[in-house]
């Protein structure tokens, strides 16, 4: 019906021009850091010491790992994995393991065993009467220290001085289902931040934590900083390295439009499915949604296959793919939101059988607009803004901006003979 009745916009491709730092050699860069800390004074010969290990697509994850590994058996320690990923993995050791070996972290990759467990004890509460739970594993004296590693980035449920990174790891990560589920229960109550903060600073501090790492990374997804620090210190380095985190935000140029096209989305692109900070929707009770930008409609076409199924955030859409509902896993799509107190992530936005059908049907419900002089904007995913797509109503103001570049003259929405549209990856190829 819509794929027939409606006159879709021009198109043109444009280029995002975005200047970001880099590391080139990871592995002495990671050594240093782990030279700054003195790392036989934090690990001791026979000690067995777990690593944590998120589920998220960490860029240069398992060359870190792996070095990490190697500085832990060349002072005499023993290494172990430690999945630490929440909800994530169906909460299960089976599902954890399954989880890591798609991020390339196994026992036969690494050759050092992995502790996965989906129990959880309680290790105490905090001072605000938080209830803190850790996996079983550390504290069945099975290790002796940990390791705390993550990537340090913004959240895309609420803003803060400390979002996602160390403290985050420990809060909800290490907690397992159990203690995700509590710490978003708690954030309804006292925000995310003191929420996330409290809880992950009772943890450094009861347990032992031999050190911290965090990287950075910037836009195009490389490490970008590396940095090692002591229990003392996690609080305010992870501070700083948001504040550099967030410097390298890659965002969509515009700040207002009518219908954004998202070829893909899903949990290694960004825990919400969609970044939030990218599409400018949250809906988080409590949390304020973004003053920008502001986007009328929005269309996400796919789920990628690392996600396993998992469709956390397809809420956030007003219109997908009935290949997209299909590929929907029920179950840890559902246990994710209900754990993140966000059902809202969860529900279905309308579908349709065919990409052109539903992009048809957003650039319906956009007010008196033509379809065919609507403001749109088509993206691989939200955290590939480096290339996209954008209408001619919007082609003006892209050519005189100095960090745009128009690749290619305007022509018509391209779609196959199925009704899919032409993938972004595939016209930057």
């Amino acid at each position: 019906m819509y794929a027939e009745t409606v006159n879709f916009p021009k198109m043109a491709m444009v280029k995002q021009i975005i200047a970001q730092p880099a590391i080139e050699d990871i592995e002495s860069a990671c050594r240093k850091e782990l030279q700054q800390i003195n790392l036989s004074e934090r690990i001791k010969p026979g000690e067995k010491v777990g690593i944590t290990v998120g589920s998220r697509g960490i860029s240069n994850l398992k060359m870190i790992v792996e070095i990490l590994i190697d500085a832990v058996k060349q002072v005499g320690g023993e290494p172990f994995i430690l999945p630490a990923m929440g909800t994530h993995g169906a909460g299960t050791a089976e599902g954890q393991k399954e989880m890591l070996a798609s991020l390339g972290i196994s026992e036969e990759t690494l050759h050092v065993p992995i502790l996965a467990c989906g129990e959880v004890n309680q290790l105490g509460t905090t001072a605000s009467g938080i209830p803190v739970y850790v996996n079983e594993v550390t504290q069945s004296g099975q290790m002796d220290k940990i390791i705390l590693f993550n990537r340090v980035k913004e959240h895309t449920e609420f803003e803060g001085d400390i979002e996602s990174g160390i403290h985050k790891i420990c809060a909800i990560g290490i907690g397992n289902p159990k203690g995700s589920l509590a710490v978003h229960q708690y954030a309804l109550d006292f925000g995310y931040e003191k929420t996330i903060t409290e809880v992950g600073g009772y943890i450094i501090e009861h347990l032992p934590v031999a050190f911290a790492i965090a990287t950075v990374e910037n836009y195009y997804h490389k490490t970008a900083y590396i940095k090692a620090m002591l229990p003392e210190e996690i609080a305010d380095e992870e501070i700083k390295l948001l504040k550099l985190a967030k410097s390298t935000l890659g965002k969509v140029p515009f700040d207002e439009f009518d219908v954004l096209i998202i070829d893909e989305m899903g949990k290694n692109v960004s825990g919400s499915g969609m970044d939030t900070n990218v599409i400018g929707r949250i809906m988080v009770f409590g949390q304020k949604e973004p003053l920008k930008p502001v986007i009328r409609r929005i269309v996400v076409l796919d789920t990628t296959e690392e996600s396993h199924g998992m469709a956390t955030g397809v809420g956030l859409a007003d219109f997908t793919t009935k290949k997209l509902i299909d590929k929907l896993d029920s179950w840890p799509t559902y246990f994710n939101c209900v754990t993140a107190q966000s059902p809202e992530k969860g529900r279905l936005p309308i579908f349709f059988a065919t990409e052109k059908e539903s992009i048809g049907a957003a650039l319906t419900c956009i007010g008196s607009t033509p379809a065919e002089k609507a403001k749109v904007v088509h993206i691989q995913n939200t955290n590939e803004v480096g290339y996209m797509e954008i209408s001619e109503s919007l082609l003006q103001e892209a050519k005189s901006r100095p960090n745009l570049e128009v690749l290619e003259e305007l022509k018509p929405m391209q779609f196959d003979d199925a009704g899919n549209i032409v993938k972004i990856l595939d016209r930057k190829r």
